[in-house]
């Protein structure tokens, strides 16, 4: 929860956004949750600080952790908006992130190394993972587009704030 909320966009001075930031500070519940479901991977360094954590999770666990405006709306586009020529609710989905990587070990493949993990330990239980991005967040959407092979579907509006909607293929590297 630490490293979270040191990256949250809200924590943040403008000029350190330019490197990335969350959008959402998670509850303590929402960690057990998510924890609880085995959803989270957590990389340490080898003083065993945490390096960085991602979270990959069913439907189901957030709603039982109490889901925020943003994914609710996801969830809305989930049944009409579609990818491989399909609605998301109607298929396998899981929602990928956050995704927080801190600075000391940023550009040493950790982000590769998550998304090697994460399609390995779920591409049994999920086809697709959705996601989300604030549009004034230009890096992480780069990264989610470029590494993880990500495709922005649609863009939605929560608290006078715009985000892309993103899917991506957990079968497919």
């Amino acid at each position: 929860m630490a490293l979270e909320s040191r990256y949250y966009v809200g924590n943040l001075d403008p000029s350190d956004r330019t490197h990335g930031f969350i959008s959402v500070l998670h509850s303590q519940q929402w960690f057990e949750a998510a924890v609880d479901s085995g959803g989270v991977h957590v990389a340490a360094t080898d003083d065993g600080t945490v390096g960085g954590f991602i979270a990959v999770l069913d439907p189901s666990t957030l709603s039982s952790a109490g889901s925020s405006p943003i994914i609710e709306e996801m969830l809305g586009l989930a049944a009409t908006v579609e990818f491989d020529s399909q609605p998301i609710a109607e298929q396998r989905f899981a929602f990928r992130g956050p995704v927080v990587i801190d600075r000391s070990v940023r550009g040493q493949g950790l982000y590769s190394t998550f998304n090697a993990v994460t399609r390995a330990a779920y591409a049994h239980r999920f086809d697709i993972g959705v996601l989300f991005v604030a549009a004034e967040n230009p890096q992480s959407l780069h990264t989610t587009t470029t590494k993880l092979g990500a495709q922005p579907l649609a863009t939605f509006d929560v608290d006078s704030r715009r985000y892309h909607f993103l899917a991506y293929s957990l079968a497919r590297a």
